[in-house]
């Protein structure tokens, strides 16, 4: 492991250059390979009216408002009310309201400004509330949000029952990304991503870490009355089920079980986000050889991690990336080297994001045969 840190540090200034020209594209449910979206399904007949910006912010506003009843419901300020409007009994029979307070003036300031231009600064009232979701939503979707009980019009004002269900703790971070399928719908594929560790009971053992991502797509069609989202999940809509996210208890996973040998090309680059010292050589070595066999898989699973929200996370997420052309320097005999260098001639890329990476491996190998020498 000693050797294999000296080489990354020798090597860390030339993949510096390289990392500024990261992708980050949002990766399917299904697949560990970035989506590949066919021009038969992507785009219609006639350019489509909207923009993808246009449908990124539409996406960040209508998050806000779904987020109200499924996350955390509106501030609020003052004393308890009754559904009556009387000062609240908790002695009596029926639920406690608070008046809803939103959003501050810099609250509201910081709203882009194409969703401030659409929206009311204010939501004093029942009303304004439902106009704000009716602009967002389907009506049936709206009809379902405000179906419930958790806001009211008590007195003239918006009153809710306050209260939130806490966040998805496996959750950390989202990409969002757009694209037309008609002249009449938009697709927002919304990837949630993982990173969450459990301290273990031994302490003299790794923490158990849970990676990987869920993807959901959500509709965006035009209707009657403009466009809307037909269907939508909360800002933390994590999948930890998905068979992209995997929990690694590093100890049974590398020392009872040497399961590694058995992950798919996905898994194998999840692991090796918090392995380290002995967990990380063998695994390691296996994703040099997947290389040798099946470089584009490799690739494809290593352009995942590049464009990932893990990059800004942790600093040694490209030690991952470059790891095969760093470990075929380093661990491979010399006719093994022979084969990985035709292997980097012969490789063709399915994405430009896969190439981006194929580039990094390719200079760090070259690194390390210089160093050899």
């Amino acid at each position: 492991m000693k050797h294999r840190a000296l080489l990354i540090l020798t090597v860390a200034s030339l993949c510096a250059a390289l990392t500024g020209c990261g992708t980050g594209g949002v990766p399917a449910a299904s697949s560990a390979a970035p989506p590949a979206v066919s021009s038969a399904s992507s785009v219609s007949s006639s350019p489509p009216e909207l923009t993808e910006e246009d449908v990124l912010a539409a996406y960040a506003a209508a998050a806000e408002v779904y987020d109200w009843f499924d996350l955390c419901s509106l501030p609020t300020a003052g004393e308890p009310l009754a559904e009556d409007g009387s000062p609240y009994d908790p002695e009596q029979d029926g639920p406690a309201y608070w008046t809803v307070e939103y959003p501050s003036p810099q609250t509201y300031d910081d709203l882009d400004v194409r969703v401030r231009s659409s929206v009311s600064p204010e939501l004093r009232t029942y009303a304004d509330l439902d106009i704000r979701v009716r602009s967002c939503f389907s009506p049936e979707l709206s009809d379902e949000l405000l179906g419930g009980p958790a806001y009211r019009d008590i007195g003239g004002r918006l009153c809710t029952l306050g209260g939130a269900r806490g966040g998805n703790l496996y959750y950390f971070d989202k990409t969002v990304s757009a694209r037309p399928v008609s002249a009449d719908r938009w697709e927002v594929d919304v990837t949630f991503w993982a990173d969450f560790q459990e301290p273990p009971e031994d302490a003299s053992c790794p923490p158990t870490s849970t990676v990987g991502f869920s993807t959901v797509t959500l509709p965006y069609e035009r209707l009657t009355d403009g466009w809307r989202f037909t269907a939508f999940c909360p800002s933390d809509g994590l999948d930890w089920d998905a068979d992209t996210v995997f929990t690694f208890n590093y100890y049974q996973e590398f020392d009872v079980k040497a399961a590694y040998h058995s992950y798919s090309d996905w898994e194998l680059v999840c692991y090796l986000i918090h392995a380290d010292g002995a967990y990380c050589e063998a695994p390691f070595d296996e994703l040099c050889h997947r290389f040798l066999e099946r470089p584009e898989d490799v690739l494809d699973a290593l352009a995942l991690l590049d464009g990932s929200p893990y990059r800004e996370r942790y600093g040694h997420i490209d030690a991952i990336v470059f790891a095969p052309g760093l470990d075929a320097g380093w661990m491979l005999s010399a006719d093994e080297q022979a084969d990985f260098s035709a292997c980097l001639d012969a490789c063709h890329p399915r994405s430009a994001a896969a190439q981006s990476v194929l580039e990094k491996i390719r200079a760090v190998w070259q690194s390390a045969e210089a160093s050899a020498a």
